[in-house]
């Protein structure tokens, strides 16, 4: 019993310091939740967030500004919040109206389609709902074949498109982007159920930054993008949008015609769509745009809002 007691007053002691060390860490955890929420609202500021059913889907948004609408549409693997670097600045001159497309972050998909077509209707719906008058669309990556798509489809409530660093599904350039050794994600992301089942269930964070890690995202950035493909259903809209691949080459190629909506096609001067550049410009007249201008976001490779911010800023304020 002596050598018992001991052992019980060691025991209370580890126990009372557990607790300790727990409300301690409770608190530095509460500290950090509530640093990170003052740091997010001081970030956000002057944003407004809502959301919208359109087309069968709910699209989410961030909008801040006041002026001409400009709607700003993210790439892969990214949302809304790629384009907040640049957004309290394109708010001193436009509406600027961030999305997450559909299936991404906030937003819900409302049917099994994922290609361009149907996301240019999503967004050309939602710019009605927000009363926007014929906005300016920016797109990156993914979101730059949906403003492709949008200038095609809604060319007259259009007042011009810009189309960063993506090749265009069914014009030139197309097949050479999407098949050589370093496009070794699109036939993967293509592939049925596969990548859901090796990368979904926790492992999407692995699998995604090795893309982020590509463009000079900071430590939030690349947390937020993360987030936006968190959940299972969230990965599966992303890896559908790669399988639509081939319903946007058609949609692209069955295209044509007499299209009067100004063009900007953008890359960064390090991206590897550069050597494909005058290809993609002189397709995309070939295809019936009467407008077309070839534009360069200098010290940037693809991810160009995270490598120079205000370069696409700058680039954005002379077209739009």
């Amino acid at each position: 019993m002596s050598e018992e007691k001991p052992n019980t007053k060691r025991n209370n002691a580890l126990i009372g310091l557990a607790a300790i060390v727990a409300v301690a860490g409770s608190s530095v955890a509460i500290a950090r939740a509530v640093r990170a929420r003052v740091d997010r609202g001081r970030r956000d500021r002057g944003l407004s967030f809502g959301s919208a059913r359109v087309h069968g889907a709910v699209l989410h948004f961030a909008k801040a500004g006041r002026g001409p609408a400009l709607i700003l549409l993210h790439g892969f693997p990214q949302d809304w919040s790629e384009w907040r670097p640049i957004m309290a600045r394109l708010a001193k001159r436009f509406t600027v109206v961030a999305v997450d497309l559909r299936g991404i972050g906030q937003s819900t998909a409302g049917s099994a389609r994922y290609d361009a077509a149907t996301m240019a209707a999503d967004v050309h719906e939602l710019a009605k709902v927000l009363k926007l008058d014929r906005p300016y669309a920016v797109g990156h990556d993914l979101g730059g074949m949906v403003a492709h798509a949008f200038a095609r489809l809604y060319p007259s409530d259009l007042r011009g498109a810009m189309i960063l660093d993506v090749p265009i599904p069914g014009l030139d350039g197309w097949e050479e982007a999407t098949s050589g050794p370093t496009a070794w994600h699109v036939g993967f992301l293509q592939t049925p159920d596969l990548p859901e089942t090796l990368v979904a269930g926790g492992r999407q964070d692995a699998f995604l930054s090795y893309f982020l890690r590509m463009g000079r995202h900071d430590a939030d950035q690349m947390a937020e993008a993360l987030k936006a493909y968190a959940s299972a259903a969230q990965f599966h809209a992303a890896c559908e949008m790669y399988r639509a691949f081939p319903a946007n080459v058609a949609f692209g190629q069955e295209q044509g015609g007499l299209n009067e909506v100004p063009i900007v096609y953008g890359t960064g001067d390090g991206s590897p769509f550069v050597a494909l550049a005058d290809r993609i410009v002189a397709a995309l007249k070939d295809s019936g745009f009467t407008s077309v201008t070839r534009a360069t976001v200098p010290d940037a490779v693809h991810y160009l809002v995270a490598d120079n911010p205000e370069g696409v800023a700058a680039l954005i304020e002379q077209y739009a």
